[in-house]
């Protein structure tokens, strides 16, 4: 049961002990025993942290798919709505647990799972939420997956700067399906309103077009290349390694998904030790802006003779 279940639970019992105590009126043993029982649950349901709000967004649609509030074309809205999904599913991934992998083996898969819960009035909406999250950690960490993907949709159909700016803290993985949500969107000359916790986007259909060009001319390189320096260690709960090549730029990134925890694990063997890094260097450049990059660490081995710096490019 999650913290919510158990605050929600303990509320109902004390209200539960309030309908039956007048029952009881001055019987010696139940009246007593309620009382105690309601002051128990009563303990417990103050005690217990205050639930956060269940992650939530609903994404309203204008167009040619959409008869008013009355109905939606099903191809349309299933499109759309796996795409959304699975830009959750792989950001989520990325931002709790630092690593992604494919679709049946995504950690966290089943945590960002986010269930058609109803369809709001005022165009045609459809609102997603999880209003059973496994625990108060996984609630507070969709919801503000969900914000962070609204705020990159608004930047979408705003100017390039911004949308280059919000790219810096997503995973490129979502670009992918970020580029096919708005495909569907300009194909089927739909309009989006989308809210998620404070956060609300309004896109016309000319912002729309507007935005799925933006997304559709961001380049991402990816490159290998072998770099060598000091390693500063990895973090197997969040993914993450921190590097200092020998000419003194710090680098922090990823580790790749292909590598196992046991593989992981070895590389901290490596720390503060003079080494050759193998990295995936992932060059992100949003139209009119300059190239930014992400890396992600492969491989390290000895550093060995005086070979310095190289790269390999494939």
């Amino acid at each position: 049961m999650s913290t919510r279940d158990d605050k929600e639970f303990a509320q109902r019992q004390v209200a539960a002990m309030d309908r039956f105590i007048p029952w009881a009126g001055d019987h010696p043993l139940m009246g007593p025993a309620l009382k105690q029982r309601r002051e128990e649950f009563d303990m417990q349901a103050r005690q217990l942290p205050s639930a956060a709000p269940a992650p939530r967004a609903v994404l309203f649609f204008t167009g040619d798919p959409i008869e008013g509030s009355k109905g939606i074309e099903v191809e349309f809205m299933t499109k759309v709505l796996e795409h959304f999904q699975q830009m959750v599913k792989t950001q989520y991934a990325f931002t709790k647990h630092g690593r992604i992998g494919d679709r049946a083996r995504q950690p966290g898969g089943t945590e960002a799972k986010l269930l058609l819960t109803g369809t709001p009035r005022g165009s045609f909406g459809l609102e997603l939420s999880q209003p059973r999250a496994s625990d108060l950690f996984t609630s507070t960490q969709l919801s503000a997956t969900l914000v962070r993907l609204t705020q990159l949709i608004k930047a979408a159909g705003e100017d390039d700067e911004t949308f280059g700016v919000e790219l810096e803290d997503v995973t490129p993985r979502v670009l992918g399906r970020l580029r096919r949500f708005f495909k569907v969107l300009a194909d089927s000359k739909t309009a989006l309103r989308l809210e998620s916790g404070d956060l609300s986007v309004r896109l016309d259909k000319e912002r729309v077009t507007q935005a799925a060009d933006r997304v559709a001319a961001v380049e991402t390189k990816p490159e290998m290349v072998e770099l060598r320096g000091q390693f500063r260690g990895a973090t197997l709960d969040t993914w993450r390694f921190d590097f200092r090549t020998e000419a003194g730029q710090s680098i922090s990134g990823r580790l790749a998904d292909e590598l196992s925890e046991p593989e992981a694990a070895l590389m901290n063997g490596f720390t503060n030790q003079e080494c050759v890094g193998t990295f995936n260097r992932i060059s992100i450049t949003a139209r009119g802006g300059l190239p930014k990059e992400r890396y992600e660490l492969v491989a390290i081995r000895p550093a060995s003779g005086n070979a310095g710096q190289r790269e390999k490019k494939d």
